[in-house]
């Protein structure tokens, strides 16, 4: 039986809460809600390093960001690596990536390399290739073609252009004899939030912007300027799904593709306080992840509890379509439990982290740290001690901190257990962030040496950010 084709689509800085179907009252999102009523829809996916460069090395790697060493942004991921593509092209595939890739690096630790060339060898194994480092003008928006050091111009709104030469692909690719792995990175709706079509601008320009009650009042106004292009970049997102699942469904390959829509991580816009990611909060940890795949789990959505982090992508998909997981890998395959082929685990827990205070964290005060995500609770400490514990189910905009709450003493004593079965398990000794840095050699990286200014935030820890 010829195995699934997978396109695997991801937008950058798209939180969980952020669409129609997850009950938000601002998002314009009909095809992915419709997407959602024939998916899998694993509401509790995370980003257990919410930020860019350190999810998509544990995407292509199955590990965590320690052991593949993307542990800040702009770190280039060895060309070594056991990557995803590497292991499907092994196994018969024909591979493709479109969009954003931020794992070339920038050695000069000032973003230098975010407009160079990326050449064959860093492709990690895909064939087809039309990618960029990173770029923030979407509306002008620039890509390299194989093995081609020229420059090239996507038309102009980059996420619609991307979608359309991924469309292109598929439609080259659906009566053929090899199945294929596409991976399409889209920019948006990271910001800046103006950098979008006036069609989907317009949508957003007038109407009323409901703030999540963990947005605090000083803050509410920045909340709802941001918002509104956030969301405009959510709906012209949105229409780029219904091109793919128009393209799968005209091929004549819907029911044998494996299409999975995520996002590398969320974004808080002023919940907590906090401006944007890293932080451990759910806006930030939470993303959508729609998994279908109609000839094994028909068209009838459901969903899902698996708590799965962007480590246990690659060995999941890799069950689905019979592939062979590397042991290189550290994530988790749960594709026996999509399946309904294994026992729900009855005590399960994801790992959470930031093993260095960089860049927004550093901005705002924050502290390097380790925790764990439970169906119930998010538990996270510093080196410090005991920082955060919330009850997500009594509590889902973590407005009370529990920690060190005598009644909760039972409960913090057992999920500091579970975060210390994880460290051992990945032999993470939570060093000091200098310690990692140093011995990398990161520690001239612009993210790191504190040229960010400071933004107090309620949770701002007084010189967190020397803890590197």
């Amino acid at each position: 039986m010829k195995r699934p084709n997978i396109v695997f689509v991801f937008a950058d800085q798209m939180r969980a809460q952020a669409t129609g179907y997850a009950g938000d009252p601002n998002a314009h999102t009909p095809a992915l809600d419709r997407l959602a009523e024939e998916s899998v829809n694993l509401a509790n996916a995370l980003s257990g390093h919410p930020v860019c460069s350190p999810y998509r090395g544990s995407l292509l790697t199955g590990q965590y960001p320690l052991t593949h060493g993307v542990y800040i942004n702009d770190v280039h991921l060895d060309d070594d690596a056991l990557s995803i593509a590497k292991v499907f092209a092994a196994s018969g595939y024909d591979t493709a990536y479109v969009g954003k890739w931020h794992l070339n690096g920038s050695p000069d630790g000032a973003y230098g390399g975010r407009r160079a060339f990326i050449p064959p060898e860093s492709h990690q194994g895909f064939d087809y290739w039309k990618a960029f480092e990173c770029n923030h003008n979407y509306m002008v928006s620039h890509y390299f073609e194989g093995d081609d050091p020229e420059l090239k111009l996507w038309d102009g709104y980059d996420a619609i252009a991307q979608t359309e030469d991924a469309c292109r692909y598929i439609q080259g690719h659906a009566g053929g004899d090899k199945p294929f792995f596409l991976m399409l990175s889209w920019g948006t709706p990271h910001d800046p939030y103006d950098v979008v079509p006036e069609e989907y601008r317009a949508m957003f320009a007038d109407r009323e912007i409901r703030l999540r009650p963990n947005v605090a009042e000083d803050k509410r106004e920045n909340a709802i300027r941001d918002l509104r292009g956030y969301y405009a970049h959510i709906a012209a997102l949105d229409d780029c799904v219904g091109k793919l699942v128009d393209a799968l469904e005209a091929g004549s390959i819907a029911d044998d593709t494996i299409f999975v829509f995520t996002s590398d991580h969320g974004d808080c816009h002023y919940s907590q306080g906090m401006w944007t990611k890293v932080v451990p909060f759910e806006e930030s940890i939470r993303v959508p992840f729609l998994l279908r795949y109609p000839r094994v789990f028909g068209r009838e959505g459901c969903r899902s509890e698996i708590l799965i982090d962007a480590p246990d992508i690659m060995p999941t998909l890799m069950g689905l379509c019979d592939v062979e997981i590397p042991e290189t890998v550290e994530g988790r395959d749960f594709s026996r439990r999509l399946l309904g082929e294994a026992p729900v685990d009855p005590d399960p827990s994801a790992f959470l982290s930031a093993p260095v205070s960089f860049a927004i964290l550093r901005a705002q005060g924050l502290p390097a740290y380790r925790g764990v995500r439970t169906p119930l609770y998010t538990y996270v400490r510093s080196a410090r001690g005991p920082w955060m514990l919330f009850d997500n189910d009594e509590d889902p905009y973590q407005l009370t901190n529990l920690i060190d709450q005598r009644a909760y003493a039972d409960l913090q004593r057992d999920l500091e257990a579970k975060l210390q079965g994880w460290l051992e398990r990945l032999n993470d000794e939570f060093l000091p962030g200098h310690v990692y840095l140093e011995r990398d050699g990161l520690t001239h990286y612009r993210e790191v040496t504190g040229e960010w200014g400071r933004m107090q935030t309620p949770w701002t820890v007084p010189e967190a950010a020397g803890e590197g």
